[in-house]
């Protein structure tokens, strides 16, 4: 026969696992379900333990309904799973609703421990069922089989008992609900896409655009937090409260904070990257250019341009648009060196807003002739590609 898991409810057994366990169903409950181990020790003089998690049939319903898991989504899945059987030749079966009442009638009935063998599938039994849920996700099966029990407060378990035998040896120290809850994280992190955090709303539609161009193939697997319909204000303060936030709610997405790479910007993520950060979250800075090693810039001491390495001193998003989108007369746009920061030891740069609002214009127009299909052959786009290459490296 073998040793099973099994996953209970109304006293009739479901989803038999041979000697292992389905992690969808395990991840549903937590540690604190988990019943008081009782020992015991076979004729054989193997030991066994009693192990089970429980709940009720109303929390593991609420926990399905936040993750996606509805009544309509498993009436859905339901019927599919009513159509495939068909084809494969089950028998009659009837209509998802007629056989969902009787799934609620087989649950408010006693289990049958030895039914007799029928070929009769056109009515719900521990046996149909259990074909049914070869044709469903675990989870929509367990939803569809909690939404028709006679009691919202009566239990259902995860019965891993069998496995704690000599023959399977499962630990009941092991914390398998817990285990199974962690990968499921781990595999949603790895399959969403990538999100990153930006200052704002301009630096997010701008390097969304510029992406678009140099790495097409991304679009769907890194998307860009979108500052407009959320509400945020911009700002590298408010990325530092967003990762804070994201960090603290524990959102399950990889994500990566890319602030500017300017004085201001390393400031302002000082305090983060001084505070311990999950595996999930990457807190990044515009990566240094060769362009901006030797850039003009104005004051503070003289009106007169000067050359010097704005990396990690003036490095805003604009500069990273493109040699030919900083062009003005007589060279590059300036960068204006503006606040001292005493801790950092060095002054903030950036264009001057009108020259800002003119780059970003201009970057849009390139943008919107390379997919016109008329490029200009001076497009430099090695700013934004170095960006987006980072990204793309950002968890090794």
């Amino acid at each position: 026969m073998g040793h099973h898991s099994y996953f209970e409810i109304a006293g009739h057994s479901f989803l038999y696992c041979r000697e292992s366990y389905i992690p969808d169903v395990a991840a549903l409950f937590t540690e604190e379900d988990r019943l008081p181990l009782v020992d015991h020790v076979h004729d054989n003089g193997q030991p066994w333990s009693e192990f089970t998690y429980a709940a009720t049939v109303t929390a593991l319903r609420e926990r399905l309904q936040v993750q996606g898991f509805t009544k309509p989504r498993a009436q859905e899945a339901l019927a599919a799973a009513l159509a495939q059987m068909n084809g494969e030749g089950a028998g009659s079966l009837p209509d998802p609703q007629v056989f969902e009442d009787g799934i609620r009638q087989l649950l408010a009935a006693e289990p049958v421990l030895f039914p007799s063998e029928k070929d009769d599938v056109s009515q719900a039994s521990d046996e149909v069922l259990d074909e049914l849920s070869r044709w469903m996700d675990s989870r929509d099966f367990v939803r569809l089989l909690l939404d028709c029990a006679p009691e919202p407060g009566s239990a259902a378990s995860l019965d891993l008992t069998q496995l704690t035998g000599c023959c399977v040896g499962l630990g009941p120290s092991r914390r398998i609900a817990e285990q199974a809850r962690a990968k499921q994280l781990v595999e949603i992190a790895q399959t969403t896409p990538l999100l990153v955090l930006t200052e704002g709303t301009a630096d997010a539609q701008l390097l969304s655009a510029g992406m678009s161009v140099t790495h097409p193939h991304l679009k769907g697997f890194v998307t860009f937090f979108d500052y407009v319909s959320s509400g945020a204000e911009g700002g590298v303060a408010q990325l530092a409260r967003n990762v804070a936030s994201f960090v603290a709610a524990g959102v399950a997405n990889r994500f990566v904070a890319l602030a500017d790479n300017d004085t201001a910007g390393h400031a302002g993520m000082r305090k983060t990257l001084e505070r311990p950060l999950p595996e999930r979250c990457r807190v990044m800075f515009y990566p240094a250019l060769p362009l901006l090693e030797s850039y003009p810039t104005l004051g503070p001491y003289t009106d007169e341009p000067v050359v010097a390495d704005i990396n990690g001193r003036a490095g805003s998003l604009e500069l990273y648009l493109g040699q030919d989108v900083l062009q003005a007369e007589g060279g590059l746009m300036p960068v204006q060196w503006k606040s001292w920061d005493s801790k950092l030891r060095r002054y903030q740069g950036a264009l001057t807003d009108t020259d800002k609002a003119k780059a970003q214009e201009r970057f849009r127009l390139k943008v919107k002739a390379h997919h016109a299909g008329k490029p200009a052959p001076e497009a430099d786009w090695s700013g934004i590609r170095a960006i987006i290459d980072q990204v793309v490296a950002a968890f090794g």
